[in-house]
């Protein structure tokens, strides 16, 4: 039997990569799920940006807002977000704000869009390539060796 290592490397490799895109689909879907239940609407006022350094010399970018739900007081939230938003947004800016109505400190920012199905749909077939082509490489990295009589 003849074994192709650099065949089983390279179709563990894309097996991983697959399941990158596999749970990205699934916290997609996820967050349009959650995203539908949170029926209540409002505008959020940014109060604050900052960025916090960790240990390892990296940090996190926090966003500060607060809005006032259809029924209720004002709630005043602090949240981690992705570098590219907090460049974009500033102090002072507006934006809209989904809750859960009966559990408003349960909100969602809405300042790059809502999370769609077709990004998910997107990563779940780009994952069945990696996992298909990454399981082909590996399986056809074990060959018998051919016997010549």
């Amino acid at each position: 039997m003849k074994i192709s290592f650099s065949g089983i490397f390279f179709g563990l490799i894309c097996i991983c990569i697959g399941c990158f895109f596999l749970d990205g689909t699934w916290g997609s879907y996820l967050d349009y799920n959650r995203l539908q239940e949170y029926s209540g609407r409002a505008i959020g006022h940014i109060t604050k940006k900052h960025f916090q350094t960790a240990a390892d010399g990296k940090g996190n970018y926090y966003l500060d807002y607060w809005f006032l739900p259809a029924a209720g007081s004002k709630i005043t939230v602090s949240i981690v977000i992705a570098k590219q938003q907090w460049d974009m947004l500033q102090v002072d800016d507006t934006m809209e704000i989904r809750y859960d109505q009966s559990h408003p400190h349960r909100n969602i920012p809405m300042y790059g869009g809502s999370p769609s199905l077709v990004l998910a749909f997107f990563m779940l077939v780009l994952g069945a390539v990696f996992m298909l082509f990454g399981g082909s490489r590996f399986f056809n990295s074990f060959h018998k060796r051919k016997t010549c009589t």
